[in-house]
């Protein structure tokens, strides 16, 4: 009984954890889109915003269309 709820807490802080680290990774790439939509409103090239923002020329035309 004991082990079983111990158990159930460790589980739930890992799962807190995870959701919290994807939370994290998600709003980060959004940021970064973001950014990527703003430099492409301001004519950046796209081989520009790639090294600004870490994302992908083909994502960046992805956003342009």
């Amino acid at each position: 009984e004991e082990g079983k709820a111990e158990g159930r807490l460790e589980g739930r802080a890992e799962g807190k954890a995870e959701g919290k680290a994807e939370g994290k990774a998600e709003g980060k790439a959004e940021g970064r889109i973001e950014v990527a939509l703003n430099m492409l409103r301001e004519s950046a090239e796209v081989s520009f915003i790639s090294k600004v923002t870490g994302l992908a020329e083909e994502e960046i035309l992805k956003l342009k269309k």
